[in-house]
């Protein structure tokens, strides 16, 4: 099993001048018994695109937690207002945004972000912030990135409880790994000093909006059905 600190990791990467997939997730994924992740957005198709670790991971007995954002329209706010349970709306919204698989190539992205879930790979959170009257932010408005949930954080932690930590502009999806121009920062536990201080921060704000104890975010299991 490949440990963290064998790879001559980067102090950042950026998809303009690195293949930040193969160059960073893939290898990453190689050394790491459990993934951390945090994005606004995330897509199942990015799956298959990092296949190689993931399996590697797996064959570790790796685990991946993720926990991405969700915005809400007028009307679920409408029926929170009047009442409605934030879960409910949330299983509202959820159900109205996901799509059945329209391609061949989509329904096995389902079936392989299905499988990790059902076989306790993957665990997967939803991020609602909430403002002053306890209501989460109207997507038709103009946004305020207080309001939404748009952390980009990924956490890599290998056998010897090595950890790396990357924290950028990229979400976890194709376009965001493999069309865009993003660029994330990487800091290693080992390194020690400021390097772990930054570490062990992301694991602990992690950490806190995984339990839900985190101030003004509420935080969801998928449901099954989903």
């Amino acid at each position: 099993m490949k440990n963290l600190r064998e790879y001559p990791w980067k102090i950042s990467y950026t998809s303009n001048t690195h293949n930040t997939i193969t160059d960073f997730y893939i290898p990453a994924l190689e050394c790491a018994i459990q993934y951390d992740r945090k994005a606004g957005f995330f897509s199942s198709a990015i799956l298959s695109k990092v296949a190689r670790g993931l399996g590697a991971m797996l064959h570790n007995k790796g685990r991946m937690r993720l926990i991405m954002g969700c915005q809400f329209s007028p009307q679920d706010l409408q029926a929170i207002q009047q009442g409605y349970e934030l879960r409910d709306a949330l299983l509202s919204r959820l159900d109205a945004d996901l799509k059945p698989p329209e391609s061949f190539a989509q329904l096995k992205y389902l079936e392989i972000l299905s499988w990790l879930i059902q076989n306790q790979y993957l665990d997967i959170k939803i991020a609602i912030p909430l403002k002053e009257n306890g209501l989460p932010e109207d997507s038709t408005q103009q946004l305020d990135p207080q309001h939404i949930f748009h952390e980009k954080v990924g956490i890599f932690t290998d056998s010897k409880g090595e950890k790396l930590a990357f924290n950028g502009s990229n979400n976890e999806s194709i376009g965001s790994w493999e069309r865009n121009v993003e660029s994330f920062h990487v800091y290693c536990s080992w390194e020690g000093g400021r390097e772990l201080d930054r570490v062990e921060e992301e694991v602990a704000r992690f950490e806190q909006l995984w339990y839900d104890v985190s101030p003004n975010v509420r935080v969801f299991e998928v449901p099954e059905a989903v």
